[in-house]
């Protein structure tokens, strides 16, 4: 393997990481939303299973994403 090569190998790999953090740091981002919107619907008096039907989740899923004790 010569040098050039080594670096678009090298550059790829950090195109990827950067890609890779960019898409985490989005994921989180929407999870974050997701979880206040679930936390807003709970404390609003939402029914827990209907609420759970609608996000196609299970009742006790929506405890561990608003991060709730049951």
């Amino acid at each position: 393997m010569d040098e050039a090569q080594k670096r678009k190998l090298i550059d790829a790999a950090v195109k990827a990481s950067e890609k890779a953090a960019s898409a985490r740091a989005t994921a989180d981002s929407l999870s974050a939303a997701r979880r206040a919107a679930i936390k807003a619907a709970m404390d609003a008096g939402v029914p827990r299973q209907e609420l759970a039907d609608a996000l196609n989740v299970r009742r006790e899923t929506l405890y561990e994403i608003a991060k709730y004790k049951n």
